[in-house]
């Protein structure tokens, strides 16, 4: 089969990704919305393994970790326009936790952002999908990002333009995914002071309470504990995720923050496993920084994707077979241009 006719394996649950409306469990197509969500989740983590294969680096870990957030995200809570990523009416996403962006790009990519083809070039020369995303040449990334812990307080500035844009954009929110490793960063504690004395309830910090981060553990490197009583210090709205990977969860608590427009931005702590199902790599701090150094090596993991959900989904396992064969490791287009001076005497 074609590996990336991924519009046989999933379909969006909405016709029309600038509209919302809430999908209740007691509602007919509330199990149709749980099936589609957790199968792009199952293409978010797939794909996410070729591009990184494919450019030789990536973030599996966190990647992983955030894949049914995104998941939901997409499928059911953002509105945006595909074909117009500038849509004056859109709700923004930010990715803080930037390294994270082969994720994001293979959510992108399955909505409509970009050709699911451009995947085989993430982090190649003169790709515009670099391994931390640039607003400038990805469509659907809002911020160009790098360093760790500087969008949580751009995420402050966009809601309070917006709000100050007045009641015509009342209804717009802004979401901002933070990993828990981040917010070793004082800048994000700024920004989380700030948001709770500017009121802005059209915010939300989502937090990938995963426990790892680059070079170990969070509790050992540096606690962010009591996190939830933390986040209410600063004025914010503590919510939790108990399952980060059950999007059933993640859909409910959602239904309910679009009720909570109280004069305080919202935190979801979403509580999530790193390097999600992929053995070696859960919980595993190795795994932060690197991709699968061969094909066999990636093809062994898009079998476990499919082990552990695919055949629950109903997804062929042909589609793993052949997105596996279609790994194509790509070198660089031209030598490193940059000539190396000697500046000690």
């Amino acid at each position: 089969m074609n590996p990336f006719d991924f519009q046989k394996l999933w379909q969006p649950f909405r016709e029309d990704s600038k509209t919302f409306q809430e999908v209740f469990s007691h509602h007919d197509d509330s199990a149709r919305l749980i099936k589609e969500t957790e199968v792009l989740a199952y293409l978010i983590r797939s794909y996410a393994v070729y591009s990184m294969t494919c450019g030789a680096l990536g973030h599996p870990g966190g990647s992983f970790s955030e894949a049914e957030l995104l998941a939901v995200m997409y499928n059911y809570i953002l509105r945006y326009d595909a074909n117009d990523p500038q849509w004056p009416q859109r709700d923004v996403f930010y990715l803080s936790k930037c390294h994270a962006c082969p994720g994001l790009y293979s959510a992108l990519a399955l909505v409509g952002y970009l050709p699911i083809e451009d995947l085989t070039r993430y982090g190649a020369w003169d790709s515009h999908l670099e391994s931390h995303p640039d607003s400038n040449t990805t469509p659907g990334i809002e911020i160009s990002g790098g360093s760790l812990g500087q969008i949580p307080g751009v995420a402050v500035g966009r809601a309070l333009g917006i709000r100050k844009h007045g009641p015509d954009e009342a209804d717009r929110m802004v979401y901002v995914l933070i990993g828990d490793g981040e917010c070793n960063e004082g800048a994000v504690w700024e920004a989380f002071m700030a948001a709770g004395h500017y009121k802005l309830d059209n915010l939300m910090f989502i937090i990938d309470y995963n426990k790892v981060q680059a070079k170990g553990f969070v509790q050992s490197d540096m606690s962010i504990e009591p996190l939830a009583e933390k986040l209410a210090a600063f004025n914010l709205k503590p919510w939790e995720v108990a399952n980060g990977h059950n999007v059933h969860e993640i859909i409910d608590l959602f239904n309910t923050l679009h009720t909570q427009r109280r004069g305080k931005p919202n935190a979801v702590i979403l509580n999530t496993i790193k390097g999600k199902d992929i053995g070696i790599c859960q919980y595993n701090p190795n795994w932060h920084t690197s991709a699968p150094r061969n094909k066999q090596a990636a093809q062994d993991w898009l079998m476990e994707l499919w082990q552990r959900t695919g055949r629950r989904l109903g997804i062929p396992q042909d589609f793993a077979k052949a997105l596996g064969d279609a790994i194509t490791i790509v070198p660089p287009l031209h030598d490193n241009p940059d000539r190396i001076v000697e500046k000690q005497a």
